[in-house]
């Protein structure tokens, strides 16, 4: 990477937005492009941040470009032109408050199935944009906000996978670590962790207290020491999240995955060797902390468990999430009872997709979405 680091951002939305304005103001030297398939909208956005930049003492480079992530072919051209250091795709066709917008009765149906079901709508753009990016020949690094649990594992089968994702796991860490500072009587700064859980958890337990049963593996580390689980228990750790550190949640919350996603960017931008917890490093399913370091991204264990151990928990922490496997030709097969959910709601027959059906399926569920959204109108 050069001097100044390109730095493009797919997708300007609340997310890609929130972002935006997190880079824009850190006083880095960076090139910030925004990819946008509105230009018009993408300029006010952009715009917006640099207005709060200047408030704030700040002068960042920004400039919006025209992606449209469905003409890999031109994709790939502006790709080749502009040869971003970094990608941060914030797109999807199914964003996951779209859901939250219905009646509370109508919501809680859809939600039964869990998020695992709507992942052909979050693998379409990601996988047209990571063939953009082998077309144009680039080593950019991806950054993939698109539900990475499961996409980056799916995309991996072609050689597609995104470097890592963002959010999820990392959403539950700073909670995590409040609660331990308090129970232990200490600064919060003094505490560091290591876990590993997929989506499932990240979003279950710092609203209920409670994984569900779901796996997961925690390390809890006071000044470099770590805490044994007989000296604070992970029960008392997750009910203090969920009530004394209790946060904002749904789109008011948004500016956590927002500063997760950042961490990743500017410890890949300032290639600086720092731990953050992020989903789908390297192809992996599931969230485990990750060493990003100038030589690369890994997975950084904690002693006493191994990276076969660690995905075992993501593979079984999954299924809480509706998906009951991402097997290793990419296909990506649902739990039965999630499938069964979506056939009684939304008469939208599917156990299992091939990648190569991604797009047909988004098509089919997107409309099956919208008949089920319009009976509650």
């Amino acid at each position: 990477m050069q001097d100044r680091v390109n730095i493009l951002i797919i997708g300007h939305g609340v997310l890609g937005g929130a972002v935006l304005d997190f880079l824009s103001q850190s006083g880095r030297p960076y090139d910030l492009h925004v990819g946008a398939k509105d230009v018009q909208r993408g300029t006010l956005r952009a715009n917006l941040a640099k207005h709060t930049a200047l408030n704030l003492g700040h002068h960042p480079s920004i400039e919006v470009v025209p992606i449209d992530l469905m003409n890999i072919d031109a994709t790939a051209e502006r790709l080749a032109a502009l040869r971003p250091d970094i990608i941060f795709n914030a797109t999807t066709l199914h964003t996951w408050w779209l859901i939250t917008q219905l009646p509370p009765d109508a919501y809680q149906r859809i939600d039964r199935p869990r998020g695992g079901v709507w992942t052909p709508m979050h693998l379409v753009l990601v996988r047209r944009l990571m063939r953009a990016v082998r077309k144009a020949g680039l080593e950019t690094v991806v950054v993939n906000a698109s539900y990475p649990d499961v996409t980056n594992a799916a995309l991996a089968a072609e050689g597609l996978s995104p470097a890592v994702g963002i959010g999820n796991v990392a959403n539950a860490v700073p909670g995590i670590r409040l609660a331990a500072a308090h129970l232990l009587g200490c600064e919060v700064k003094a505490i560091d962790v290591r876990f590993f859980a997929q989506h499932y958890v990240s979003y279950r337990m710092p609203r209920t207290g409670s994984t569900d049963g779901a796996p997961y593996h925690l390390a809890i580390y006071r000044e470099g020491q770590r805490i044994r689980p007989e000296e604070m228990g992970h029960d008392v750790i997750f009910a203090n999240v969920a009530r004394r550190f209790r946060r904002l949640g749904g789109l008011e919350g948004e500016s956590v995955t927002a500063s997760s996603a950042t961490a990743v960017l500017r410890a890949l931008a300032d290639r600086v060797e720092r731990v953050v917890h992020a989903p789908g490093p390297s192809g992996l399913v599931g969230g485990y902390p990750v060493r990003v370091a100038p030589t690369g991204i890994s997975i950084d264990l904690p002693e006493g468990l191994s990276l076969d151990d660690a995905v075992e928990i993501n593979r079984g922490c999954q299924k809480y999430d509706g998906i009951e496997a991402v097997e290793s030709d990419g296909t990506v097969r649902f739990t039965a009872e999630s499938a069964e959910v979506m056939r009684e709601l939304l008469a939208y027959d599917c156990d299992a997709m091939a990648l190569d059906e991604c797009e047909a399926r988004a098509e089919e569920l997107a409309a099956k979405y919208a008949e089920y959204r319009r009976r509650f109108q």
